[in-house]
Order: structure tokens, then sequence, then C-alpha cells
């Protein structure tokens, strides 16, 4: 959305922030917008009205190549070790995911079943997958069993995830968001939800340039309206410059932002941050 960027700065300055709006940490998004809090990992978990139809994606099983057990009781069992790019503490990916309760083995949640991978960033998911994921390669196989109180604690979720629950998790890292830094910023970062301000490039798979924005005109990104900017600017800072290898799942166009852009093809978006600004409040120190 190319506009004055000095004029959305100072709207956002008074309106946005008057308003305080949190920051989105609950849940990730599947696909862009509300449509993706009705299939994240381990959201609201269905109910237990019916035998759940078997899943369109086989659930994978295997021997345990390599295990480990981080602080907290978080337990890895690696079913299989993937050759792709490897994720990193707060990426965002796109995967396969079964969960069910380690007590009993009762389903809550799968992706396999529905036959579709979710793309989601990690800083957005229960601290179980936030420490949990990490270290995966694309292609990789890997299974979480996950203490109560790196998932949904005493509380529980819903009506299929009691109060104090261990949790076990099959995840197939299909994709992955690979991000690689270029130049270190110095001003301020980006956290949680923000709008951006930059100049940029963005190429399609082929090579071909689809898109450039120099400095004489940069481009004011909108929460929301580009699923691939939302997670990949999160802890830049002003001044930085990155590249983003997009995976179709995360090229989701928001259609309301206008735009002529083409969703569901991978993409690498290379841009410098101009400016920005947080919608929400600042993290704690």
């Amino acid at each position: 959305m190319r506009i004055t960027v000095a004029l959305v700065l100072a709207a956002l300055s008074v309106s946005a922030l008057a308003a305080d709006p949190k920051p989105v940490k609950a849940q990730p998004t599947g696909t862009q917008g509300t449509q993706a809090a009705q299939h994240a990992p381990a959201t609201q978990p269905e109910g237990d009205a019916l035998p759940p139809p078997p899943p369109k994606v086989a659930v994978p099983d295997g021997p345990v190549v390599n295990r480990q057990e981080l602080e907290g009781g978080l337990i890895i069992e690696d079913i299989k070790i993937g050759d792709g790019y490897e994720v990193k503490p707060g990426g965002a990916v796109v995967a396969y995911y079964h969960g069910t309760l380690k007590d009993g083995g009762k389903e809550f949640d799968s992706a396999f079943r529905r036959g579709e991978p979710v793309a989601f960033p990690l800083n957005g998911v229960i601290e179980g997958w936030q420490k949990g994921v990490p270290g995966m390669k694309i292609g990789g196989i890997r299974r979480l069993i996950i203490p109560a109180k790196m998932g949904y604690g005493e509380r529980g979720a819903g009506a299929s995830i009691p109060p104090n629950s261990d949790l076990v998790f099959i995840i197939q890292l299909e994709d992955a968001l690979q991000i690689i830094d270029e130049k270190e910023g110095a001003g301020e970062t980006a956290e949680g939800q923000c709008v951006a301000v930059t100049t940029h490039t963005i190429t399609g798979a082929d090579g071909k340039v689809i898109e450039t924005v120099t400095a004489d005109n940069p481009y004011v990104w909108i929460p929301g309206e580009l699923q691939a900017m939302q997670f990949g600017v999160e802890g830049m800072k002003v001044g930085g410059k990155r590249k983003l290898i997009v995976p179709a799942q995360m090229n989701k166009v928001n259609a309301q932002a206008g735009g002529t852009r083409t969703g569901d093809v991978p993409v690498t978006i290379e841009f410098d941050l101009v400016a920005l600004r947080n919608l929400g409040p600042k993290k704690a120190k």
C-alpha cells in the first residue's frame, strides 16, 4: 500500500496505539486473518460427539533415531531427520501435526486428519512447540512429549484437553520461512503486530521480478496484508536488510488490502526496513 509514510505513522501513533491492541500470542495463523484460527496447533479442541473420520494423510510412525530431554521435562524424539532448511527459534513453519493426550492417547486435534498442513509462527504457540520445533529440518518428522506446564497447564483447553494434561504431538515439517539477515539495523525492533515501511524486491521461483519498491516511494505494509511479511519482520531492527524465502503456503494475499500480487506461489522477498510502528505494548526486557 503506497501511501505517505509520515502520515500513516503519525495517524497510527494517535489512533492505533490509543486502542492498545494486545499482541496476538494465543494461537498461530493457519491461512490468513480469522481463517487461520480454525486450524492451528492445539487450538480449541474438537468435541466428543462422533468418532473422527480416518485421517486424509497417514500419521507417520517409526523407530526413534534421536532422542533428547530438555530442561522442564520436554522430550524430543526424531523419527526422521530432515535434510532441508533448519528451523530457528522464533521462526515460522508449514507442518502437519497430530495431537493426543499422553494419558490414554485420545486425539484432540490433527492436521493429518484434515489433510492440509498449517502455516504459523512459533512465537504464537504453546511453549512446548516453541522449544521443541527449532532444530527440525524440512522433511523431518518429530514427536514432542510435552509436560502440562509447557502446554495448557492448570486451565486445560476446551472440552478435550483437561487441566494438567501432558500432550504428545507428531509433527511432519513440510516447509519453513527461511530468514537470512544481510545487514543488522540499529533502530527500533519489530515486535508482534506492526506496520512496517520498506523498500523491497519480490521475485518468483523462476527469478523473474514481480515487484520493486525504491526509496523515493517506500511501501507501507498493513498488518495482515501478506503473511510472510507479518512473520518475517519479527525481531528486525530499523535500518536492517533481510531476505525471506517464502513457501507457497505463507504467500497468502489479503484481497481486502488491495494490490495485484499472486498468492499461493513461492517467492523471495529482499527488503530494507525503513521505519516501523509497533502496535502492541513493548515486551518486558
